[in-house]
């Protein structure tokens, strides 16, 4: 495995198409790729600072190999402040937000529900979106829920808000928050 202060983007862009970006110098929507990305970073060494400054998950958790990439996972993971996380949360040092970008294959991966119930069991907030709302994972378990089944649930529930059909009826249930 990679040590964290060697681990770098590469090829990787997930970033740059994946999230929004509300700085007014690089205004973006999200899944609409950044206007400098031309088969890398057009601007890298000049890059403004809300990129700069930015690090996924892939490089801030020692725990996530280097399968986690998130071009090599279906996941960008990001660290999440106590301050962002549900007032219930906020005691804990962090949360960890999963936005699937590599669609319902990237859920079906064994290593990711090992690594979201490693998060839980060690009750670090689970965040879960699909370019859509989110949803804390840890309020959608108990004992004898079969995570595997609930991640793809919640996967399912999550895309269909994404494009605005199927079981929208059910999406009031994700904001628990």
């Amino acid at each position: 495995m990679t040590a964290l202060h060697k681990r770098r983007c590469g090829p990787c862009t997930a970033c740059c198409v994946s999230l929004k970006i509300e700085a007014p110098e690089l205004a973006k929507k999200a899944g609409e790729p950044c206007r400098h990305l031309k088969g890398g970073c057009g601007i890298y060494e000049n890059r403004p600072d809300v990129c700069r400054e930015f690090l996924c998950g892939w490089r801030l958790f020692e725990e996530f190999g280097d399968d986690w990439r998130p071009d090599l996972s279906g996941v960008l993971m990001m660290r999440k402040a106590p301050s962002e996380l549900p007032p219930a949360w906020q005691g804990q040092p962090y949360g960890v937000h999963m936005v699937i970008i590599g669609g319902e294959a990237a859920v079906r991966r064994p290593a990711f529900a090992e690594q979201v119930a490693r998060l839980v069991a060690r009750n670090i907030p689970v965040v879960m979106s699909a370019a859509s709302p989110s949803t804390l994972v840890n309020e959608h378990l108990t004992p004898a829920t079969d995570l595997r089944s609930k991640l793809l649930e919640l996967y399912a529930l999550l895309h269909a808000a994404r494009w605005e059909r199927g079981y929208l009826r059910m999406i009031p249930s994700l904001y628990r928050l």
